[in-house]
């Protein structure tokens, strides 16, 4: 699934939105579009998983719902990462 969140930039607290897939793995690498500062971010804290339960049947696999904050906060990533 693609969503378009708000990230806080680490280094200078601009705020820039980007298109993400959040299927795999839950860590993003991004770089800020206005100071250029490559910075990660983990979604796992803001995943919670969903199940929806039939009557009379057995529960449906579950699926990932994220509910992120307003402004998304990023950290820096360390140099040669």
């Amino acid at each position: 699934m693609q969503i378009r969140p708000e990230f806080l930039c680490c280094h200078c607290d601009q705020t820039f939105g980007k298109v993400v897939d959040t299927e795999g793995d839950p860590v993003l690498l991004l770089e800020c579009p206005f100071c250029h500062t490559r910075c990660s971010v983990d979604l796992a804290p803001f995943k919670h998983r969903v199940v929806e339960v039939m009557r009379g049947g057995a529960d449906a696999p579950g699926r990932a719902r994220y509910e992120l904050p307003e402004r998304v906060p990023t950290v820096k990533v360390a140099e040669g990462e």
